[in-house]
C-alpha cells in the first residue's frame, strides 16, 4: 500500500516534459532493471534520472526530494523486468506522472493498457509511446491522473491493511 497522501500532499508545480526514471546501481542490476532496455530505447528524448548509481545518477537528497522529482515531471518511464511491484511506479502513479512500464510481473494488474497508463515489453513500442506522450502533453496528463486515481483507491495504504486485516482474520476463524 501507498501513504497516498504524503505522495498527492505537494504544492503543484510545473511539469518538465522529461521522461523521469528513479533506479539505485542501474548499470550492475541490468538483468532486474533494464538498463540496457533503458539505453536501448530512452535515447536522445528528454531525460531525468535518478538513484544512486556511480558515475551515472544521484539518489534524491530526501524521501521529500523525491516527491518533488515526481511532481515536477510529465512522464515516469519503468523499465524494471523482475520486480513484482516497483515502488517507485507506485510512488510516481500516486504524484500524478504519465506511465510507461514494461509488463513483467504484476506490473499489468496495476495499469490498464491506455487507461492509467501504457504498457509494452517491446522495445520499439515502449519508444513510441514515450515519443506520443512527450509530443502530447493533453494525454499524459489524463493518464496521470487516471494513475493517481488507481492508487488513491485500489493501492492506498489504509485499503492495503484492511485487505491483510481480512485474510488474517479469515485465516483465524
Amino acid at each position: 500500500g501507498m501513504d497516498y497522501d504524503f505522495w498527492v500532499d505537494f504544492d503543484a508545480v510545473e511539469r518538465d516534459n522529461v521522461c523521469l526514471s528513479v533506479v539505485n546501481d542501474w548499470p550492475n542490476r541490468d538483468w532486474c532493471c533494464g538498463w540496457e532496455l533503458w539505453k536501448q530505447t530512452a535515447q536522445n528524448l528528454p531525460l531525468r534520472v535518478f538513484g544512486k548509481s556511480p558515475g551515472f545518477s544521484e539518489p534524491a537528497r530526501s524521501i521529500e526530494h523525491l516527491r518533488e522529482i515526481y511532481h515536477s515531471s510529465s512522464i515516469f518511464y519503468n523499465t524494471s523486468l523482475h520486480s513484482p511491484v516497483p515502488t517507485v511506479l507506485m510512488e510516481a502513479m500516486a504524484c500524478g506522472c504519465a506511465v510507461v512500464s514494461t509488463a513483467t510481473c504484476m506490473i499489468p494488474e496495476i495499469i490498464e493498457h491506455g487507461k492509467n497508463g501504457l504498457i509494452s515489453n517491446n522495445p520499439n513500442d515502449l519508444r513510441s509511446m514515450l515519443e506520443t506522450l512527450l509530443n502530447n502533453p493533453d494525454m499524459a496528463r489524463e493518464l496521470g491522473k487516471n494513475a493517481q486515481k488507481t492508487i488513491r483507491e485500489k493501492y492506498n495504504s489504509e485499503q492495503f491493511l484492511a485487505k491483510w486485516d481480512d485474510l488474517f482474520y479469515s485465516t483465524i476463524r
